[in-house]
């Protein structure tokens, strides 16, 4: 009887132990079949984040705040800020007059911008007409307001034809001392009243080359020192002789500041609550080199599928 009772305990340990693996089988087989797969990269990307994710030094996605996400710069707010519904990616924010905000950087920034990107989706209704530039993104330093300047100049929607913009961005006050030391080329997005259009700028200070883009294909871009209108990429040079090229950034009055959405306040004697941005922004970062012009189609793409 003992011998009899140990083997069939030898039996009940064995099945016990097998049907525990088999549960312990399928129950990692089930998890496996329920994990979603990847998603499928657009333009190489699985989303907007994974775009150069190590250059980003702020992103603003506008969902309900209007704070950095990421270097957490916190927002200091005018007005009373607004989110659409529907934005590109999450909500927006829908810019309205004496509506605002700014930030005070922090001290890496600088020299993090010897080059630099800036990209963000807007969307300007056909009835926005205004008299005043729109402001849409600004460093300031301690007595230059013109670091680095992005706006949309008066009337934003009455150029060329009437669904095209003017976009002024470039930078201010860059040291070397050049003979005129404000860079704010000029171009122009087409077709870009009443829908949401991709507006990218960068600069590679090892080329000194410039360039904008609209939906990620590049723009020309007009300015006093380069070597050529409305050309792309656009070489920048120190002065009119177009010998000595810009190189990279180097701001003699370190930016202090941040704008977001309106020019600072006081530039050329405007008040920040009388040049505020009205359509809706979405998306906004910036970037510490000259992106590729893979990687900013990758962030239309993908911002286009809304990840």
């Amino acid at each position: 009887m003992k011998k009899v009772k140990s083997k069939f305990s030898l039996f009940m340990i064995a099945g016990i132990t097998m049907a525990a693996i088999s549960i312990v089988s399928c129950s990692k087989s089930s998890s496996k079949s329920n994990t979603p797969p990847p998603p499928t990269p657009i333009g190489g990307y699985v989303s907007s984040d994974s775009v150069a994710a190590d250059a980003l030094i702020a992103y603003w996605p506008f969902d309900g705040d209007l704070n950095d996400h990421k270097g957490s710069l916190t927002a200091t707010t005018f007005g009373t800020p607004a989110y659409g519904a529907t934005g590109v990616r999450g909500k927006s924010y829908q810019g309205s007059q004496g509506t605002y905000a700014t930030f005070v950087p922090p001290a890496s920034f600088p020299t993090s911008l010897a080059s630099y990107t800036i990209s963000f989706w807007y969307n300007l209704a056909a009835n926005v007409d205004t008299n005043t530039t729109q402001g849409v993104f600004f460093y300031s330093g301690v007595t230059q307001q013109g670091e680095i300047i992005n706006e949309f100049e008066s009337p934003a929607n009455k150029n060329l034809t009437g669904d095209s913009v003017r976009v002024h961005s470039g930078f201010w006050d860059i040291g070397d001392a050049p003979n005129y030391a404000l860079f704010v080329p000029e171009t122009f997005n087409t077709s870009a009243i009443g829908k949401w259009v991709f507006f990218t700028v960068s600069y590679n200070g090892g080329t000194s080359t410039y360039t904008t883009y609209q939906n990620a294909v590049p723009t020309g871009a007009n300015e006093a020192f380069t070597n050529g209108k409305y050309v792309t990429p656009n070489p920048l040079y120190t002065d009119g002789t177009m010998t000595t090229p810009l190189g990279p950034l180097k701001f003699t009055d370190a930016p202090q500041s941040i704008s977001l959405g309106t020019w600072p306040d006081g530039l050329f004697g405007q008040k920040a609550s009388n040049a505020c941005f009205l359509g809706q922004l979405d998306e906004l970062r910036v970037f510490s080199r000259a992106l590729t012009q893979t990687e900013v189609s990758g962030l239309f793409l993908n911002g286009q599928a809304n990840r």
